[in-house]
């Protein structure tokens, strides 16, 4: 049967035995033809070169001549034992350029958030878009004076040992300033809890690597950080999202949640939380470490926009309540500039050792440059000073957005007053296609990040996340007019043009 099957997809009868081309050439040629025509199948078994030699008619040698020749050309395969095989990846070919590199890399999983976090990072180098999408601490505040005098002071006091491998948990001196940072902010108190990182967003994908295994459930707040939900969805994790309102993540569904299912990660923002802007109230943190410790579950704590307050003061860390159960996440991204690179991570015990044996496995340690620069600027005071001067320009850029909003759209959105941080929440009153009207604002010359995008599951309602932090007043207000036209335009398609009230 072996060998009427090779005879039908592949015809050897007719070689040419007195031809210029060898027998090998041709069997070569007329394999290579079947495999690309489709009539020989990826992982389909091959005849043994005995049965192959016998139905063409040639010898022995011959045979395993053509598979070899086969396996150079990238067709087939041979395992001792098993056989030989048709290739799954098909061969390049000469003039293919990259396009064979398709069939070999794994299959991409298409994600909606990371496709626009990509789209806003491009944004604010476009001069033609006013991008309300970007949530970058205001050039205009970067402490780039006192960066560049740490520096220079920096190579005159190490010279080319500045330069130096690190450590791969981080500076000593590094970390126990942090730790000192832990200790009058909860998060920490014991610098060997703490984890020097590349930024935050480094911390949460270390954090969700060490924690989270295909196939388990975990939690997300439901709107969130984008990052928080592409490094959860990327374990191959079931990722289920909570509610948030003024008061945070809703605890009482998170409860809900934990009946029906065994959760491994609970992930939130406890203070001034992206995109909402609010806190977790008292009373739900000390709910969520109760089912934490009863549930044995694993909460991380994002702690980036906790030092960027809008009146009221920092809030003690969720870690502080129960530090066995809470990896803490933060960074100087948001205060002194996302490009520094320079995050932190806070654990104890085994997870401990597991988050920085992967770390070391990633990139072996952070900038040993940009950790003597971040240790010597937090020891010099400069940081309390920046946040001085710093939040009460975003608290003033908050209310101008909040003014511009109420103006031209009316009653038409709905936001929550942030307490801090860097974005507003605003949710649509009448349904409205997210992704028309990011295309269309886009189209108007106003970038936003589509609320889908900070969900884990879809979206029962529309909504959009609008940063102010990254903008003058006037800019935001500019961005506003051109989303509130893009609205206009997207209602006019679907027939609800009833906006008596933009302006």
């Amino acid at each position: 049967m072996e060998h009427d099957s090779m005879s039908y997809k592949v015809d050897l009868s007719d070689l040419d035995r007195a031809g210029a081309a060898s027998l090998t050439a041709q069997m070569v040629e007329r394999f290579s033809a079947a495999i690309d025509a489709g009539k020989l199948a990826p992982g389909e078994k091959l005849p043994t070169t005995r049965a192959l030699a016998e139905d063409a008619g040639v010898n022995h040698l011959t045979a395993v001549r053509v598979y070899r020749r086969l396996a150079e050309l990238g067709y087939v395969t041979a395992t001792v034992g098993r056989g030989t095989f048709v290739r799954s990846v098909p061969p390049a070919r000469a003039g293919e350029g990259v396009e064979w590199q398709r069939s070999v890399l794994p299959r991409l999983r298409q994600s909606y958030p990371n496709e626009m976090l990509a789209a806003s990072l491009h944004m604010p180098s476009d001069p033609r878009i006013v991008s309300l999408a970007t949530g970058w601490p205001s050039p205009d505040l970067y402490p780039a004076a006192e960066l560049a005098r740490l520096s220079a002071d920096i190579f005159a006091d190490l010279g080319g040992d500045a330069l130096a491998y690190s450590e791969p948990d981080g500076l000593p001196a590094l970390r126990e300033e942090l730790a000192q940072r832990g200790r009058q902010h909860g998060f920490a108190s014991d610098a060997d809890e703490i984890l020097v990182t590349s930024g935050a967003r480094q911390g949460i994908d270390l954090a969700c690597r060490t924690v989270v295994a295909p196939g388990d459930v975990v939690v997300c707040e439901s709107p969130t950080f984008i990052g928080i939900l592409s490094s959860l969805q990327a374990t191959g994790a079931r990722v289920i999202g909570v509610p948030v309102d003024e008061d945070g993540m809703d605890v009482d569904a998170l409860e809900r949640v934990l009946a029906r299912h065994e959760v491994k990660l609970v992930a939130l923002q406890g203070s001034s939380q992206n995109p909402t802007g609010r806190d977790l109230s008292d009373e739900r943190a000390a709910r969520l470490i109760e089912l934490a410790r009863e549930r044995s579950f694993f909460v991380l704590e994002d702690g980036v926009y906790a030092t960027v307050r809008f009146g009221s003061p920092e809030r003690r860390r969720l870690r502080e309540r129960a530090p066995e159960h809470v990896i803490y996440v933060d960074s100087l991204s948001k205060t002194i500039g996302g490009g520094l690179r320079l995050g932190w991570m806070a654990a104890t015990g085994p997870v401990r050792s597991r988050l920085g044996a992967l770390k070391m496995e990633t990139d072996l340690h952070t900038s040993s440059l940009v950790q003597r620069l971040a240790q010597r600027y937090l020891a010099s005071g400069h940081h309390e000073q920046l946040l001085e001067r710093m939040n009460p320009v975003y608290a003033d850029r908050a209310e101008g957005l909040l003014e511009s909003l109420h103006r031209r759209l009316g009653d038409e959105a709905v936001t929550m007053r942030p307490l801090g941080g860097h974005h507003l929440w605003v949710t649509f009153e009448r349904p409205i296609d997210e992704r028309q009207l990011w295309s269309e604002a886009i189209r108007q010359g106003v970038g936003v990040t589509p609320g889908g995008a900070t969900m884990a599951e879809s979206a029962e309602y529309a909504a959009l996340r609008l940063s102010f932090s990254y903008l003058e007043p006037d800019r935001l207000d500019e961005g506003v007019r051109r989303l509130a036209a893009a609205v206009r335009a997207v209602r006019r398609r679907q027939g609800t043009t009833s906006l008596a009230a933009f302006s």
